[in-house]
């Protein structure tokens, strides 16, 4: 009876909103935001990208540790503050979490001991500051903060930001203005922390914090780790994001951003893997989650890169334009036992319009269901003609996977939600059983990984230029899925690499 109430229900604002819709009474509503914002709720959903050797504005080499790191946290709320992609926070309700504007950016210096709990805030406001509170307010505040982190770190993503708030809430016993409101803006800001490596291990720097032990203050958008390099006023930077929040790749300029303003070094990576990944499957996930592991290999992509170019050489006739990168890998990936017939999703990055913001499709392929003719260059042309056609489509905000989130989005939130968690196999035939994700400038880039399907892992890919120890040119790549599930993936991803050379050599001797 409650499914029927609910399909019913579900039918009934679906059909009222079409109607709207054609009246012209209401917009048909943006399905991106919506979607992430109730399948992508839990720690391991949360993605990062990393800079290295940043020079902290106004440090020196002889400053002592703190005073570069507070340095470092003014610095990263003034360029924040005039950052427009900074200004959000998570509005977290049952059944989404939705982002809002917020008119400043404020930013909590957190210190963490080595287990993950909090041991001080620090916090550095933006605009408002003035509507100053006492020193004895402040640092009762700022304790109450402390004492909730620590009794809700261990709680699941979904339930830690409501139970926080409460919990601060609840310590001050309060009714006074200004103690809640400024409660409530730290729980709202960008959270910054300080991990530390060997130093004597120039690979430790390259491996990604564990965020799940460094944990926002519930509302945040945005988490940045700094780490010390071997010039003490130079960091690296890490940030994780909620993708409800923002996208991988206006976060990807978010950080580059800051690394131009700021100035950097230039790194020489870890050298492709041999035999195993840089980083081994590692859990992610907070207990009562989905158990999510990620990974992290370095890998040169050169022989697919370079079938890319032969191919688009060779066919340039017959495909309507060039076969891009994602396309070639998800053909030679698919070719392997561990991904033999998966739908593979690909993402595209989608410019704001309409009065739409900025926001993200999926183009979702099965290469298998172009395997039609004797001759596999055929299918590929074929799989390639879609695999752009689609592209197109999204860019234009007319995709099939598109029009589907806007429907789904005419629903009331938690109906769509419960649509969703019903019949999760559903969402491998409609976004994917493996995804590829590609910020063609990013460094090092940790995988998302949503709360349901995907039942094949997430791979996140780098910049293909990487300068490394070797000479060689490597590429970042991580690989997030569901625990003890990806433990071939990088065996796989090697093969599929090495066969690429052997697809380029053979399409060359047959043009010989």
């Amino acid at each position: 009876m409650h499914r029927l109430t609910a399909n019913t229900l579900a039918l009934a604002s679906v059909v009222a909103g079409k109607m709207a819709i054609a009246c012209r009474l209401r917009r048909p509503p943006e399905g991106w935001r919506r979607t992430v914002g109730i399948l992508l709720r839990s720690e391991p959903t949360r993605f990062a990208v990393s800079a290295f050797g940043l020079h902290v504005p106004g440090a020196a080499p002889t400053d002592a540790a703190e005073r570069i790191e507070r340095r470092g946290a003014e610095a990263l709320r003034e360029y924040l503050a005039r950052t427009p992609d900074a200004h959000f926070a998570l509005e977290w309700l049952p059944a989404i979490t939705r982002r809002r504007r917020v008119e400043s950016v404020d930013v909590a210096l957190l210190a963490f001991d080595a287990d993950g709990r909090l041991d001080r805030v620090a916090p550095f406001l933006g605009a408002g500051d003035a509507a100053a509170i006492t020193d004895a307010q402040r640092s009762r505040v700022l304790a109450a903060i402390v004492a909730g982190y620590n009794r809700t770190r261990e709680r699941a993503e979904v339930d830690r930001p409501a139970a926080l708030q409460r919990d601060v809430e609840h310590d001050l016993r309060s009714n006074d203005p200004a103690c809640l409101a400024f409660a409530r803006r730290l729980l709202a800001a960008t959270c910054l922390s300080v991990d530390s490596v060997d130093a004597a291990d120039g690979a430790a720097r390259f491996v990604p914090p564990r965020f799940s032990l460094r944990r926002s203050l519930g509302s945040g958008v945005l988490t940045f780790v700094m780490r010390h390099c071997q010039v003490a006023s130079d960091v690296d930077v890490w940030v994780s994001a909620h993708h409800a929040g923002l996208d991988g790749v206006p976060l990807q300029e978010l950080l580059s951003g800051l690394e131009r303003e700021w100035g950097s070094g230039a790194p020489l990576f870890p050298c492709a893997d041999e035999g195993r990944p840089f980083m081994p499957p590692r859990v992610c996930s907070i207990r009562g989650e989905r158990a999510v592991d990620e990974m992290l290999s370095f890998v040169d992509f050169s022989p697919v890169m370079a079938l890319r170019r032969a191919v688009n050489a060779r066919f340039a006739g017959r495909l309507h334009a060039p076969a891009t990168f994602g396309a070639v890998l998800a053909w030679v990936l698919e070719a392997e036992p561990e991904f033999a017939g998966v739908r593979i999703a690909s993402t595209v990055d989608i410019a704001a319009s309409n009065g739409y913001d900025r926001d993200v499709d999926v183009v979702p392929l099965r290469p298998a269901d172009f395997a039609k003719t004797a001759n596999a260059w055929n299918d590929f042309i074929e799989f390639a003609n879609e695999f752009n056609r689609l592209i197109a489509l999204s860019r234009e905000r007319r995709s099939p996977l598109r029009q589907g989130m806007s429907t789904a989005g005419l629903l009331p939130a938690a109906v769509h939600a419960h649509v969703v968690r019903s019949n999760p196999a559903a969402l491998d035939d409609t976004f994917g059983s493996l995804c590829i994700t590609i910020i063609r400038d990013a460094k090092v880039f940790m995988a998302p990984m949503t709360d349901l399907g995907l039942g094949h892992g997430f791979f996140a890919i780098g910049s293909t230029n990487l300068p490394s120890a070797s000479g060689t040119p490597v590429t970042a790549v991580s690989i997030k899925g569901e625990a003890g599930h990806i433990n071939g993936h990088y065996a796989a991803l090697r093969r599929a690499i090495a066969r690429s050379s052997t697809l380029r050599e053979s399409l060359l001797d047959s043009t010989a």
